[in-house]
């Protein structure tokens, strides 16, 4: 993991160099002589990693390392941006006490470099002294080249072998109809493959044509009731979607239960832990006078009978050892025809230590499948742990912080082939899919949506993490229990002290009361990673006692406040001094104000800003100096704040060069200067998409609210590749516009976008040569569409993807 923080330190120099040259004045030759030593060190690095189980002396090498290359980049990045603003002082009269300001600046960063280049270079000694021998340079290479050769690829699927008898016995036993069995449970240990056998049971043909309606729900420990039974319902009748979302609790449970007696149901309950977890549930679930069908896995024998006493009670054996051989051979040499004797003795010696479990055998076959990984993989897979177990995380967010903690290697040569960052770490994260090692969710297109770990994977990553003081996790409520007086609490209070990234998670702090663990987490400034994990509602006091947290972390690079929903009014002013911040994220956290401040945070990359529907937030007009942003999704209800008379209403962005996701309202003026903008989703009623027709770049459009009628198609952007329409009310047929968009690929039409009764395609065949898709959903007074729409783009499936219409 050392090689990975090293080289992706080295690479952020190295940039910086070339990047801000002229606000390194002063020093850069001291950071080339630093960039090199961090170049001379990396080549011991693999070595060192690969010894460091078993030498505690080469184990904290490695850690001190860690920390003075992150100290490195803090040093620099920090000189540029205290620098920087001085170069551009307007007022003359200032000019000479400025210099000399960057003078003193000059010598004080000078000294840390060279003390930290005297810190690589002895620890670079004490590697040799230890008898750590550098990495071959070309194995090296190979290795990092290698990895590029990794293309974006739809997930197949998961190896699955011997559970056929499994699978026939628990289809059987849903297509039954009568009273018994309406609860159906997978039981067994963790890792043994429940899960895949339910997926596997709920995909089979003959489940399909016997049940009307399909619903799938992970449960986790950490689950929400609320959140479920909305799943669930929206799969089960998805074009009530908006009332669902607007339902109080006992309203979603008992629309859940009516619809499981007018129609045959089939639910998939993944992960019930406890008794309790059911008894929260219970009551969105008829056992008895429905149809509908009840699967669930647990690794709990008792909780299945508590569910149901008299239910159908399913334990998957354990593979043999030829079935276990079979799965290794699918995963550890896929391409191989003839597997040599020692191979086969390896294998025979590993699956011993695997003892038949699934999960076992298919890491152990990733881990295989190549002689080394790339260390990036370990930061990678380590930094998954965002949220507890069997939690489902979507992927755009994982990507999203892979890039802004530097874990994703990026440089020249991929700008050079017009691969974006985000590319390579899409590749990164199939190369984790294709090893099994991470699990992820398709949408309906065929892309991944979400990710997750097993759990038994991330108890792996967990000690892994705590090991090398990667991160660490710290449960709040715990030191309520123990009352900070444990001395495995000193323990880990004093190990925080040496880690770069915490995860908090947060249910009640008691009133007035500073735990010890809290009071030491205040005082860590060099925290690169901060998550607040929030569970249950966040009370005001708790909130005073969060924010010294990260404000006192001024070198923070990810800062989640995610589901902070209590009493916590306007982020503080404070908020701009965290300079550094690449990755901020407010997701359904009740903040009704940003400070002007937040325009200081000029290395952000990716903000979040969603804060939730019926929250109106005041938002200052400064997110054009954010030059960075990459991805910006604004909060659902704001306003813009004023700062003169005659200010703008609408957020400036025409700076923002950069950008390639915007999500929320804009000045649509703006739009055209994004010329790396690939998604706009626009929620604004009545908002006109006239102004972007001379945007002349590849781009998604998604159209939000009212509009009634489609501008003329030349004021459409004529490189749209996806178009989506949703609630806009279009009185008119839109297809004579439509048909006109030659580059569009995909097009989708839901909830009452059309409220006419005939849709006609009138065009050639291939008018839309690229279109590959289209979704017409929920248009109720829809009752013809025309034939030819099947030639439009050389696709016959086009129609299963038109339903919920009136014909």
């Amino acid at each position: 993991m050392a090689e990975s923080v090293v080289s992706s330190v080295g690479q952020t120099i190295g940039k910086l160099l070339v990047d801000e040259a002229k606000f390194l004045w002063g020093v850069e030759g001291k950071v080339k002589d630093l960039q090199k030593e961090l170049k001379l060190i990396q080549c011991l690095l693999r070595d060192a990693d690969a010894k460091q189980e078993h030498n505690q002396a080469v184990r904290e090498c490695i850690a001190q390392l860690r920390d003075v290359a992150y100290d490195a980049e803090d040093v620099i990045e920090q000189y540029i941006l205290r620098v920087a603003p001085k170069g551009q002082n307007i007022n003359k009269a200032y000019a000479s006490f400025m210099t000399k300001c960057a003078c003193v600046q000059v010598h004080v960063v000078g000294i840390k470099i060279d003390g930290l280049r005297s810190s690589i270079s002895n620890l670079r000694t004490s590697m040799r002294d230890y008898g750590i021998q550098p990495l071959n340079e070309g194995e090296h290479k190979h290795a990092r080249a290698s990895t590029r050769k990794l293309t974006y690829a739809h997930f197949e699927e998961e190896d699955f072998v011997g559970r056929e008898d499994s699978i026939k016995v628990l289809v059987k036993e849903l297509l039954k109809d009568g009273e018994q069995h309406r609860v159906i449970s997978i039981c067994g240990m963790g890792g043994l493959g429940k899960t895949m056998l339910a997926k596997k049971v709920f995909a089979r043909d003959e489940v399909k044509n016997h049940f009307d309606s399909f619903a799938w729900a992970c449960v986790s420990q950490e689950y929400n009731i609320e959140n479920i039974l909305v799943e669930i319902l929206v799969q089960l009748i998805p074009d009530q979607r908006k009332e669902i979302k607007e339902m109080i609790v006992h309203e979603l449970f008992e629309t859940l239960y009516k619809i499981q007696q007018k129609k045959r149901c089939i639910m998939v309950l993944d992960g019930i832990w406890t008794n309790e977890t059911w008894d929260g549930l219970r009551d969105a679930f008829p056992i008895k006078d429905t149809r509908s069908k009840l699967l669930i896995t647990t690794r709990n024998k008792e909780v299945a009978e508590h569910i149901d006493p008299h239910c159908f009670l399913h334990e998957p054996p354990y593979l043999l050892h030829e079935e276990s051989w079979d799965l290794l051979k699918k995963k550890a040499f896929p391409e191989t025809k003839e597997i040599t004797e020692d191979k086969k003795k390896l294998g025979d010696e590993l699956l011993k230590k695997c003892g038949g479990l699934p999960l076992a055998v298919i890491v152990l076959g990733g881990l295989l499948a190549v002689n080394k990984l790339e260390m990036v993989y370990r930061n990678i897979n380590l930094h998954f742990d965002d949220k507890s177990d069997d939690v489902e995380i979507p992927v755009k967010r994982v990507l999203h912080m892979w890039i802004a903690e530097g874990f994703v290697p990026f440089d020249s040569s991929d700008e050079e082939r017009e691969t974006t960052i985000e590319n390579v770490a899409e590749q990164y994260l199939m190369e984790l899919v294709k090893r099994e090692l991470v699990q992820v969710r398709l949408n309906s297109s065929g892309n991944i949506k979400t990710c997750r770990l097993h759990d038994l994977m991330r108890d792996l990553c967990v000690l892994k993490a705590r090991q090398e003081k990667f991160l660490s996790f710290h449960n709040i409520q715990r030191d309520n229990e123990s009352d900070g007086s444990s001395s495995s609490m000193a323990t880990e209070v004093e190990s925080t002290c040496e880690t770069r990234r915490l995860s908090l998670y947060m249910r009640e702090i008691g009133e007035g009361k500073v735990t010890p663990r809290l009071e030491q987490i205040r005082t860590m400034p060099h925290v690169r990673t901060l998550m607040f994990l929030q569970y249950g509602k966040t009370t005001k006091w708790m909130w005073q006692q969060v924010q010294p947290i990260f404000i006192n972390c001024k070198f923070l690079r990810v800062l989640k406040l995610d589901n902070l929903d209590g009493v916590v009014g306007s982020l503080p002013k404070s908020m701009g001094d965290l300079v550094h911040l690449r990755f901020l994220s407010l997701v359904s956290s009740r903040f009704t104000g940003l400070p002007q401040s937040m325009g200081n945070l000029v290395c952000m990359e990716f903000l979040d800003l969603f804060t939730g529907r019926y929250v109106w937030v005041s938002m200052p007009n400064v997110l054009w100096k954010m030059r960075r942003l990459r991805y910006l999704r604004l909060p659902y209800d704001f306003d813009v704040k004023k700062k003169c008379h005659g200010a703008r209403k609408k957020l400036q962005m025409g700076t923002l060069k950069n950008l390639r996701t915007l999500t929320k309202k804009c000045d649509v003026n703006d739009v055209g200067k994004l010329t790396n903008l690939q998604k706009l989703t626009v929620n604004e009623r009545n908002e006109s998409i006239d102004k972007m027709s001379n945007y002349g770049y590849s781009c998604k459009l998604f159209l939000v609210g009212t509009i009634e009628k489609l501008p003329k198609h030349e004021s459409i952007p004529h490189q749209l590749r996806k178009l989506v329409l949703l609630d806009s009310n279009l009185k008119e047929d839109p297809m004579p516009i439509l048909e006109k968009l030659k580059n569009l690929v995909v097009l989708m039409l839901g909830c009452c976008a059309f409220k006419g009764k005939k849709m006609e395609w009138r065009a050639a065949e291939g008018a839309v040569p690229h279109l590959s898709r289209v979704g017409i959903y929920t248009c109720p007074k829809l009752s013809v569409i025309s034939s030819h729409v099947s030639r439009y783009g050389g696709t016959d499936e086009i129609f299963k993807e038109i339903h919920k219409c009136g014909r």
